[in-house]
């Protein structure tokens, strides 16, 4: 096992936590499906969330040729990947056995929180392709990405008025698109 593979395994670890409570948090909503008001605006967030995972955990790849891994590295990916954790914790509800479960309202109550965390997230992906990736064509569109999304993120998170909410998951969601489209060969 090579060095790559050794801190990849760590954080593959974290971030598959953060998929499992994602997850879990969803397969808790179908299950109480008929006591749950469902809300777009944090389905979105969800989405959200989990994108980001999975763009972090590929984003990694362009790292595999690093010769050596210094503890600042190990600890700022490590830091990265504990933030995407708190991040699927913060936007998972916990579904009660009993009674109404209602998303619009736990949005509206922990939204602006899971907004703020998503962009500390985005300064620190911003933060690392200028440190580590500033040459790899996928760190590069990261990059493209984090400016217009860190800008829709902090929208969302100093406002309660749903429709720029609403504006600000939809520009992060299509940057999505955009950025996966651009790393179809990202693991070749």
């Amino acid at each position: 096992m090579n060095a790559f593979e050794f801190v990849m395994t760590l954080y593959s670890f974290v971030y598959a936590l953060g998929v499992a409570q994602i997850l879990a948090a969803v397969g808790d909503m179908v299950r109480a499906s008929d006591r749950v008001r469902f809300s777009w605006l944090h389905a979105g967030w969800m989405l959200n969330i989990m994108l980001a995972i999975v763009a972090w955990w590929l984003s990694l790849w362009d790292l595999q040729s690093q010769s050596s891994w210094p503890m600042a590295t190990v600890i700022v990916f490590f830091i990265v990947a504990c933030v995407l954790y708190l991040l699927s914790r913060l936007v998972s509800p916990t579904i009660s056995q009993n009674g109404p479960a209602d998303m619009r309202t736990f949005h509206q109550q922990e939204g602006r929180k899971y907004a703020a965390l998503f962009a500390v997230n985005t300064v620190l992906t911003i933060a690392t392709v200028y440190l580590y990736g500033s040459s790899s064509e996928n760190w590069i569109a990261s990059n493209s990405a984090s400016w217009p999304t860190l800008a829709a993120s902090l929208a969302a998170t100093f406002t309660r008025n749903r429709w720029v909410q609403m504006i600000a998951l939809v520009t992060i969601l299509a940057i999505w698109v955009w950025y996966f489209a651009t790393l179809q060969s990202a693991l070749a």
